[in-house]
């Protein structure tokens, strides 16, 4: 018997509902569920259809035992560095339901996403962390990660790449 917290896995299509919930609830607890406008067939349709992500879950044993409980996730992308000219990952969201945080499922989440790095010979990982949620913070900062106060996310919505798409006169 294994002395982890949870069982982490890649997730399958029937996850789908499950994360769907969570990533509900992330958007409650970060305040910004005016933004969740995707629904589960856009996720479904990101993960396992167009590529666009991939997610891992955690899973512990539920009062059935032929059905694990989803407790967590983590969805990431490939992204590149040009300065290390080597694919990296980005972790979109991590999420641990509230009544199972501080058992280390996150952390077995963070270390299966950095094996992954490992085996894909990625340069970087990286992620954003809301500056007022100093508990993620500090689970960051104590697993090593660098919060770096110089950069800045910098965003376009669908509207304004709508808007600088329109004003684009290439040649092309």
């Amino acid at each position: 018997m294994s002395d982890a917290p949870c069982h982490v896995r890649p997730a399958r299509p029937d996850d789908v509902p499950e994360i769907f919930a969570m990533l509900r609830d992330l958007a409650v607890f970060e305040k910004l569920e005016h933004q969740l406008t995707a629904d589960e067939d856009d996720m479904h349709q990101a993960l396992f259809v167009g590529g666009h992500a991939e997610a891992l879950v955690a899973e512990v044993a539920a009062d059935a035992p032929s059905k694990p409980q989803l407790v967590a996730y983590a969805i990431y992308f490939e992204n590149f560095s040009t300065f290390l000219c080597k694919p990296g990952i980005y972790l979109e969201d991590i999420y641990v339901r509230p009544a199972f945080r501080k058992r280390g499922i996150g952390k077995v989440l963070l270390q299966t996403l950095a094996g992954i790095a490992v085996e894909r010979k990625c340069g970087r990982m990286e992620w954003a962390v809301l500056d007022w949620n100093q508990n993620a913070i500090d689970v960051y900062q104590a697993i090593g990660g660098d919060v770096l106060p110089d950069w800045r996310i910098t965003r376009l919505g669908t509207d304004a790449i709508e808007k600088l798409a329109g004003g684009c006169q290439g040649d092309g």
